[in-house]
């Protein structure tokens, strides 16, 4: 019998909505990047205003896979955000919020690389 048994971390989201965020019983309702072990505030507005720093910021994390989260509605990076990560092998996806923690849960659950960019503003 094939068995699969999910690894839990410590920064899998417990509760998500489009405005907030708890992981570890910690609240979060501004913009943060998260991975398999750690959180950070992001000092990005919006994800229309990534640049170039962003880019290297994210890239210095090793993802195999960058995930935005952009409230309830979806909305995209600028294209030369996209191309500079898909320079690097790094796979993108843009969901809302609440996508995205189940992604996340998911994804590191099986131990992949991933960074979470959550804007709620």
């Amino acid at each position: 019998m094939d068995m699969n048994v999910h690894v839990i971390t410590d920064n899998q989201f417990s509760n998500y909505s489009a405005k907030s965020v708890t992981i570890k019983n910690i609240e979060y309702n501004s913009n943060i990047i998260v991975t398999n072990d750690t959180i950070v505030n992001f000092a990005c507005n919006n994800i229309k205003q990534l640049n170039n720093n962003h880019v290297e910021q994210i890239i210095s994390l090793n993802p195999d896979l960058v995930i935005f989260g952009t409230g309830d509605k979806i909305v995209y990076p600028e294209l030369n955000i996209i191309h500079e990560l898909q320079k690097k092998n790094i796979g993108i996806e843009v969901m809302n919020i609440q996508a995205l923690c189940r992604t996340f849960n998911f994804l590191v659950s099986e131990n992949r690389k991933v960074v979470a960019i959550l804007f709620f503003i």
